[in-house]
């Protein structure tokens, strides 16, 4: 309960809200919108807090270690289609399918949710779509 109770203290804090984002509408972008497929001129929306804190995380020293240790292609470093194949917001929900080379990476999907909680504090379950179903964190 203390734990707790210092978590939402902490998550309260002007210093905590100072960098939080706003939640964006539901949405959906499939796996050919990221790659460039549907349209050759498409990214996230300028406007799209979770594209800007999923662009943040992806150019981070972390995914770039990522990218390294999975031989993700140099033109995919730092873009969001070199991680993830699909992105969906659904409320407070983020729905986020790994490409297969970012697949089991141990600690990614937790890190990225405790990143995207930090700065999007709405955004309650990021689900991780896998093969066989979903995973929470």
């Amino acid at each position: 309960a203390a734990a707790a109770e210092a978590a939402a203290a902490e998550a309260a804090s002007p210093a905590a809200t100072a960098n939080a984002l706003p939640l964006d509408s539901s949405f959906r972008w499939s796996a050919s919108m990221l790659s460039g497929e549907a349209n050759c001129a498409w990214s996230p929306p300028l406007s799209s807090s979770v594209g800007v804190v999923l662009t943040e995380f992806v150019q981070s020293d972390y995914a770039r270690a990522v990218f390294n240790t999975r031989r993700v292609g140099g033109s995919d470093y730092g873009q969001i289609h070199g991680m993830f194949d699909s992105v969906r917001l659904v409320g407070t929900r983020l729905e986020l399918k790994p490409r297969q080379a970012c697949e089991n990476v141990e600690g990614l999907f937790d890190r990225l949710a405790k990143y995207l909680r930090a700065r999007i504090p709405q955004i309650k379950d990021v689900v991780e779509i896998i093969r066989d179903g979903e995973n929470h964190h």
